[in-house]
């Protein structure tokens, strides 16, 4: 099984890879190897599996799409706000593409056109180029399949949301969650392995810090307001919850849910001292960009099990 990438792309280039070697910033930084799901504990179709099982392995290579220039598949949500709504830089001769993928519009979206048909006076058809173990000559067919359907079903983000209109700003998106004890850095708690699927992470009854992995499209992460966290002892209630302060703090370098290198700004301390062993908790996290009509709720109400599994934790 391969670790979730959770989203770069399938198509190396819009305009043409370079194969340059840009500068990572993370070259310098110790990660924290916090451990996230595997592809196969993914739905297939949905974005977060199609970012682990197809465009992250193939399409995030140096000097292509890791974020060198757009589309941008080197995050989750880097991804998809660079494919969804989002204008074509290339086009075909009669002009046909607007956007690179328009939901429920499979034959309107750009990035079935790459993957499918080569356009004049482009640099072929995509992916240009794939790392020695890729997967995609043999899964092509089924992996393209699989994005028609996401396309088709209305190009949902990672929680299950349908997207923002054309030309409207993107709400806030979470990437990442990792636990520490309070004060503590180093040393995360890992997510049990005892069930199928994505298990809690497990902690210990003290003191924990929460850090969550956000991004905007418009607003700097740092000027995010009204930003919270509830943790609930039902998956239902969330208003009863008590309510935590997620600060914004000097960052933590940890995986992301794709199992990139990202920086967690965001950090809630809750006291879990009082819990006993075997309590579980399920989280929430609030956002306001300025520029939705309401907060945004991560994970929320329409999440699948599988993204709400994320953000659950339980008591050693």
């Amino acid at each position: 099984m391969r670790k979730v990438l959770i989203w770069s792309m399938v198509f190396l280039a819009w305009v043409g890879c370079k194969r340059t070697d840009p500068v990572n910033p993370y070259d310098e930084v110790e990660v924290v190897q916090n451990d996230n799901p595997e592809a196969d504990d993914l739905v297939p179709g949905s974005f977060a599996w199609l970012q682990a099982s197809v465009f992250g392995p193939t399409c995030a290579n140096s000097g292509c799409h890791d974020g060198t220039f757009e589309p941008n598949f080197s995050s989750m949500y880097s991804s998809y706000n660079t494919l969804v709504n989002h204008p074509v830089i290339t086009n075909d001769e009669e002009g046909t593409f607007t956007y690179r993928v328009v939901p429920g519009n499979v034959d309107l979206s750009l990035l079935h056109e790459r993957l499918t048909v080569f356009i004049d006076n482009t640099s072929g058809v995509m992916p240009l180029s794939l790392e020695p173990d890729s997967d995609w000559p043999e899964n092509k067919p089924f992996y393209i399949s699989q994005i028609e359907n996401w396309i088709q079903a209305g190009a949902k983000d990672p929680y299950g949301n349908p997207p923002p209109n054309a030309g409207a700003d993107f709400p806030p998106s979470a990437g990442g969650l990792v636990i520490f004890p309070a004060g503590n850095t180093t040393n995360p708690y890992p997510r049990g392995d005892d069930q199928p699927g994505i298990n809690p992470i497990m902690v210990n009854a003290t003191q924990i810090d929460l850090w969550v992995q956000v991004s905007d499209d418009n607003t700097d992460i740092d000027e995010l307001q009204s930003t919270a966290l509830r943790l609930s002892t039902t998956l239902t209630d969330f208003d009863s919850a008590p309510s935590y302060s997620l600060v914004y703090s000097s960052p933590v370098t940890a995986l992301d849910f794709s199992n990139g290198e990202a920086l967690f700004h965001y950090k809630a301390t809750v006291d879990l001292s009082g819990a006993q062993s075997g309590d579980v908790y399920f989280i929430r996290t609030y956002w306001d960009d300025g520029a939705q009509p309401q907060l945004t709720e991560i994970p929320n109400a329409g999440s699948s099990d599988v993204m709400t599994a994320l953000f659950i934790l339980e008591v050693n």
